[in-house]
């Protein structure tokens, strides 16, 4: 039994088979304007200069009928390394998550099993209903939404003063003036193809960075049904730009580790999340 996947599914953002809507994006109407693409490109900067990033996120959301909390602590190098790591109370960390290049190795010290090189995408939607690679993590911590953040299209300006700013992969971001500057404050990608649709929402800005972030995402094909997830993310304890030892996107795994599969966290995971919240009442 993986008596880890109820923790698993308090990962950085998302979980597996949630049933909630996403929230409500800004609307319009919507009217063209050219200093859209400049003031993102400001509100943008704190985000996309991010090399390294450490912090410490409180999960807590809704997958299906069961509620999910949890700690995470995470660290982040652009160009595919990363690390999360989950605490347990006492003894060893439930879960220690750790990747190169966008390749990940997930190792559960309680109950000794191992996946060894898998693409993080996969392992993130296994374990958590998140088709994300690590740098898209990261800039989804950061406040950037993904990492392909080009402006496209002409940006525009609601009604109500928001604009709107078209992006890659049929994504919208919306700014939101906050003083005397404008934040990132939403996104969304619409469903394409074979890949699934998101929304994401900031909040509680310090120091040019989020500190609460809501995330609702589907994954699977468009009109197809598939997993979903819906969570809010507290961040706490942000760093950027800070030396991180290369040691710590590397694990020594017991050499009698059992191997895991995805589809072993595709079977057990959602399984093993729905039974224990029902186990407990709540």
């Amino acid at each position: 039994m993986i008596r880890a996947c109820l923790l698993l599914c308090a990962l950085a953002s998302a979980t597996a088979c949630a049933t909630a809507a996403p929230f409500q994006m800004p609307e319009g109407p919507w009217t063209p304007d050219p200093s859209a693409h400049g003031l993102f490109e400001e509100a943008s900067a704190p985000c996309r200069g991010v090399r390294t990033l450490t912090a410490e996120i409180g999960v807590r959301g809704q997958a299906g009928p069961s509620k999910i909390r949890g700690r995470v602590i995470a660290g982040f190098e652009r160009g595919g390394a990363l690390r999360l790591e989950a605490p347990a109370p006492f003894g060893a960390p439930i879960f220690i998550l750790a990747a190169r290049a966008n390749r990940a190795v997930l190792w559960l010290p309680r109950d000794r099993r191992v996946l060894r090189d898998a693409p993080v995408e996969d392992v993130l939607e296994a374990i958590a209903g998140l088709r994300r690679s690590s740098d898209d993590l990261l800039a989804l911590v950061s406040g950037c939404l993904m990492s392909a953040i080009t402006p496209e299209g002409a940006g525009q300006r609601s009604s109500r003063g928001q604009l709107m700013v078209d992006l890659p992969d049929a994504t919208r971001a919306f700014l939101t003036r906050d003083g005397q500057a404008w934040r990132i404050s939403a996104g969304r990608q619409d469903a394409t193809g074979t890949h699934g649709s998101w929304s994401v929402s900031y909040a509680d800005f310090s120091l040019n960075f989020p500190g609460s972030i809501r995330v609702w995402e589907h994954v699977g094909p468009t009109g197809q049904p598939g997993s979903s997830a819906a969570l809010t993310l507290q961040v706490s304890q942000l760093e950027t730009n800070v030396p991180i030892d290369s040691r710590a996107f590397e694990l020594i795994v017991p050499p009698d580790a059992a191997p895991l599969t995805i589809d072993e966290l595709r079977q057990f995971g959602p399984l093993a999340d729905r039974a224990a919240s029902q186990g407990s009442g709540r």
